[in-house]
C-alpha cells in the first residue's frame, strides 16, 4: 500500500559530491550576476571541475556539445545572420517603421508589434539591432523622447521570444526536456496561444501605465531630414559638442609636413589632433583622397582635422610651418558622418578608442564619444568603452558598408546622409523562401526541428546569403560555448541527486504541494534568476526541475516547462537583465529605477496571466 504523498519523507545524505555540485553550481551563479568574465569562460571553467573531480565522465562532460538544441541554435544563429545580412529584416524594419505616425501611443503599438513580430524568428539581439536605428529616426520625426519608445522596445523582442518554438533558446531548452524524457514535444505554435496573450498585455500595460513611468528626458530638435534614419550634419556635430572644433589648415611649400605621411607626422599622438580628410586641388579639380597612415601630404593639400585644444593647434602650426584656412570648416561631400553605439558583449567594451583603432578595422575616424549621453569633453581616445556608449565618427561610403555588417561590435544608428542604394542583396528572395521553407516544416512536423534548421541554414550559405566567413561570424560562439557547458551541470545535479533532494524538500513543504502553487515558485524563481543571468542558463537548470516535480506529483509537466518558458522571457527589471535592455539603456538615457519601476509591474502582471490561462491551455491532469 502506498504511503499518502502528504505522510512521506525523505532523505537524501549530503555527499561531498552532492556539495561539490553545489558550490560549483553557486559560484557559476554568483560569476553570471557579477558580470566580469565572459560567460562562455565562466561556463566551462564549471564543466572543467566537474571533469577533473569525477562527477562528470568525459562522455557526459562533452555531451552537450553535440546535443541536438545546441546544434539547432548555432543553426538558428545562421539563418538570422542571413536574414539580416541580406536586408531583409531591415527592410520590414523600415517599412513597419512607416506605419508609425507622430502619436506616441500609435508608436508604442506599432513598434512592440514590429519588434515582436521579428522576434518570434530572430534573436531578440538582432531584433533590437535592426529596430533601435528605425525607432530612433521616428521619434526625431515625430519629436518624441526615444526614453518613451525604447524600452517598449526592448520588452517587446522579450515577449515575442513567447510566439514561437525558436522565439527564444529557452522554449527549446523545455521542449529538449520533454524529448530527453520520452514525452510528447511542444508544436511549433504551441507557445503563440499563451504568447499572444502575454504580448497583448505588455501593449496594454506599456500605453496606459508604462508610458506614464517612461522618463521624458528628451524630445527630437526637429532638425532631422525627413529620410527615414538619417539625421542633419549640423544637428549630429552639435549634438555631440563637435562645433567649432574642425578646422581647415593647407600644407604650403616649404612646410616640414611636406613629403610625410601621416605615419610620420603622428599628428594624434604628437599633437592630439584627428585627420579627418586629406584633399588635393589639380586640373580636374578638389579631391578628396584617401586618408590612412601611409597618405603622403604634398605642398598645396588642405588637411581637415579635429581637435578642442587650441595649444595643440597652435603648437601644429608653429612646427608645421602650415596655414590655418578656417576655424569653423565644412565637411566635403565625400565625408559621412554616422553615429555609433557600442552593444552588450562587443570586443570593444574595456578598450578604448586608441586601443581599438577604428580607423584601422572600418576605415573611420571617431570624433566624438558620449557617455550616457553627455559627451566625454577631453581624452577620447583615452576612455575606456562601455555598453551603450555613442560614438561620432567621420566615414567615407565604403566605411559606412563596413559598419553596417558590424552589428556584434559596433551598431550603425544613424547616418547623416542616405545611400541610394538597394537594401536587398541579390540572394534576398532565396533568403525568404528559405526561411518560409523552414517554418513550414517545423509547423507541420515534416522532418525534426533540427534537420529542418541545419538544412536551412545550409541552404542559406548555398544560396549566397554570406560571403566567406561571414556564416561563421554571425554565430554567437560565446553563447554556443556557454549552453553546452552548463547542459552537462544540470546532468551533474541529477546524477548526484542534488535535484532529487531540492525535489523533495519542495514536495515536503506544505502547501507547494497544489499544482499552482508550483506553477507559481518555478514562474517566481525562474523570473528572478533571469534578472541576473542568462535566460537559457536559467532554463537549462530549472526545467528539469519541474519535470521532477511533475513526475513526483504524478501532474502533467506541461504546464510547469510552459512557465518556466515565458518567465524566461520576463527579464525586464534591471538594465543589465538582458543584452537588449543594456543595449537600449544608452540610447534613452535610462537609469536603473526607470528599468525596475516599470519591469517589475509587468513581470507581475505577466506571472498573473500566466497562473490564469496556462492551466486552462495544458491541464495540469496527465
Amino acid at each position: 500500500m502506498l504511503t499518502p504523498l502528504s505522510q512521506r519523507r525523505y532523505y537524501f545524505p549530503m555527499t561531498t559530491d552532492i556539495w561539490i555540485v553545489t558550490c560549483v553550481l553557486l559560484a557559476t551563479i554568483i560569476a553570471f550576476v557579477l558580470d566580469r568574465f565572459r560567460l562562455d569562460v565562466v561556463a566551462f571553467i564549471s564543466l572543467m571541475v566537474l571533469l577533473l573531480t569525477g562527477i562528470l565522465t568525459p562522455t557526459e562532460a562533452t555531451a552537450g556539445f553535440s546535443n541536438s538544441l545546441v546544434l539547432m541554435i548555432a543553426g538558428l544563429f545562421v539563418v538570422g545572420g542571413a536574414i539580416l545580412e541580406s536586408g531583409v529584416a531591415d527592410l520590414a524594419g523600415r517599412w513597419l517603421g512607416r506605419l508609425g505616425g507622430t502619436s506616441t501611443i500609435r508608436l508604442t503599438v506599432i513598434v512592440m508589434l514590429a519588434s515582436a513580430l521579428l522576434s518570434a524568428f530572430l534573436s531578440s539581439t538582432g531584433t533590437v539591432a535592426v529596430m533601435l536605428p528605425v525607432v530612433l529616426s521616428l521619434c526625431r520625426r515625430a519629436k518624441v523622447s526615444p526614453s518613451k519608445l525604447l524600452i517598449p522596445l526592448a520588452f517587446a523582442a522579450s515577449l515575442g521570444g513567447m510566439l514561437t518554438l525558436i522565439g527564444t533558446p529557452p522554449n527549446m531548452v523545455v521542449n529538449q526536456v520533454l524529448r530527453d524524457a520520452g514525452l510528447d514535444t511542444f508544436h511549433f505554435f504551441s507557445f503563440a496561444p499563451a504568447g499572444i496573450l502575454m504580448l497583448t498585455l505588455g501593449i496594454v500595460f506599456m500605453c496606459t501605465i508604462g508610458t506614464r513611468l517612461l522618463p521624458a528626458q528628451r524630445t527630437g530638435s526637429g532638425n532631422a531630414s525627413q529620410d527615414q534614419g538619417f539625421v542633419s550634419r549640423p544637428e549630429l556635430i552639435h549634438s555631440y559638442g563637435v562645433d567649432g572644433q574642425i578646422r581647415e589648415i593647407r600644407i604650403p611649400h616649404g612646410s616640414t609636413f611636406a613629403g610625410r605621411t601621416l605615419r610620420d607626422l603622428r599628428l594624434r599622438t604628437v599633437f592630439h589632433v584627428n585627420v579627418i580628410a586629406v584633399s588635393t586641388t589639380g586640373a580636374r579639380g578638389t579631391v578628396v583622397r584617401k586618408c590612412d597612415p601611409d597618405t603622403l601630404l604634398q605642398p598645396g593639400d588642405t588637411l581637415l582635422i579635429k581637435s578642442s585644444n587650441e595649444e595643440a593647434i597652435a603648437n601644429l602650426i608653429s612646427e608645421g610651418k602650415i596655414e590655418l584656412i578656417a576655424s569653423t570648416a565644412a565637411l566635403p561631400k565625400e565625408v559621412y558622418l554616422a553615429e555609433l553605439i557600442i552593444p552588450p558583449r562587443s570586443e570593444f567594451v574595456g578598450r578604448t578608442v586608441r586601443d581599438v583603432d577604428f580607423f584601422r578595422i572600418y576605415g573611420a575616424m571617431v570624433l566624438a564619444l558620449q557617455h550616457r549621453n553627455k559627451p566625454v569633453g577631453t581624452r577620447t581616445s583615452d576612455t575606456p568603452l562601455v555598453p551603450g556608449d555613442t560614438l561620432l565618427i567621420a566615414a567615407n561610403a565604403s566605411a559606412l558598408k563596413r559598419l553596417r555588417k558590424s552589428r556584434s561590435n559596433v551598431l550603425l544608428v544613424s547616418e547623416q546622409e542616405e545611400q541610394r542604394e538597394s537594401p536587398l542583396t541579390p540572394a534576398a528572395r532565396w533568403v525568404v523562401v528559405i526561411l518560409v521553407g523552414m517554418l513550414i516544416a517545423m509547423s507541420a512536423g515534416i522532418v525534426a526541428n533540427v534537420t529542418a534548421v541545419l538544412a536551412a541554414a545550409t541552404l542559406m550559405v548555398i544560396a549566397g546569403a554570406f560571403r566567406g566567413s561571414n556564416a561563421y561570424q554571425s554565430i554567437n560562439w560565446e553563447s554556443i560555448v556557454m549552453i553546452a557547458s552548463v547542459m552537462p551541470l544540470a546532468t551533474a545535479l541529477e546524477k548526484t541527486g542534488t535535484l532529487d533532494l531540492v525535489v523533495g524538500e519542495i514536495v515536503e513543504s506544505p502547501g507547494l504541494t497544489s499544482p499552482s502553487s508550483l506553477l507559481l515558485l518555478l514562474f517566481a524563481v525562474t523570473s528572478l534568476l533571469s534578472q541576473a543571468i542568462s535566460n537559457t542558463a536559467t532554463g537549462v537548470l530549472i526545467a528539469p526541475l519541474a519535470l521532477q516535480l511533475a513526475e513526483r506529483l504524478g501532474i502533467s509537466p506541461y504546464p510547469l516547462l510552459m512557465g518556466v518558458a515565458l518567465a524566461a522571457s520576463t527579464a525586464f527589471s534591471t538594465p543589465v537583465a538582458s543584452p537588449i535592455n543594456a543595449l537600449v539603456a544608452g540610447a534613452g538615457n535610462y537609469r536603473f529605477g526607470d528599468f525596475l519601476k516599470v519591469g517589475v509591474l509587468l513581470q507581475l502582471l505577466i506571472l498573473f496571466a500566466t497562473l490564469a490561462i496556462v492551466p486552462l491551455l495544458f491541464p495540469f491532469s496527465p
